[in-house]
């Protein structure tokens, strides 16, 4: 079986790892390149030529949809003309990180905080990365609390928020426990 290259854009290391488990789970595609520049900024000046690429080669583009209404009306905002069957447009609400915590099981078992503490809807959580940090703040793993919560006031995360929640990404995230609670 030929497996089809696909490009990433994406806004930050979380999404591309998701990227890269749902890509895997499908077992049709390779990844090709990978564009990233921090942000939804840069993937909303750059979809349109991305839409126009995905005719030769498919892209996978994945946003938030933060403080927005709703995903489809993000899309058409982004593509006001018509999007190619090869661009694969995704938009987690309101934050990737909503889709991590939507695997309950998986993330109680990384963390060790029980299930009773979980939202069972997280996409109705208007600051996932902040339930997060609520999440892991009743943490007894010390590394896990070091390197994802706040050393100081002036910081949003620890500094390691990202590595670590890739490496949740990759040796304990469910995409179908997750999808149970999340459009994904």
């Amino acid at each position: 079986m030929n497996l089809i290259p696909l490009n990433f854009a994406f806004e930050d290391q979380i999404s591309e790892f998701v990227m890269m488990k749902m890509v895997d789970k499908t077992q049709k595609f390779i990844i090709g390149y990978s564009y990233t520049e921090g942000g939804f900024g840069y993937l909303k000046e750059n979809i349109k030529g991305w839409n126009d690429a995905s005719k030769g080669t498919p892209f996978f583009v994945l946003t938030d949809l933060d403080t927005k209404n709703c995903a489809p009306e993000l899309i058409r905002s982004w593509i006001n003309a018509k999007k190619h069957p090869n661009l694969i447009f995704r938009v987690a609400v309101r934050e990737v990180e909503s889709w991590l915590i939507s695997d309950i099981e998986g993330f109680s078992k990384f963390s060790g905080v029980s299930e009773a503490n979980f939202n069972k809807r997280p996409e109705l959580i208007k600051d996932p990365k902040n339930e997060i940090l609520r999440l892991i703040k009743k943490c007894k793993k010390r590394k896990i609390k070091e390197d994802i919560l706040p050393k100081d006031k002036f910081a949003s995360v620890g500094p390691n928020y990202n590595d670590r929640l890739s490496e949740f990404v990759i040796s304990f995230w469910d995409i179908d426990r997750a999808s149970i609670r999340s459009e994904i």
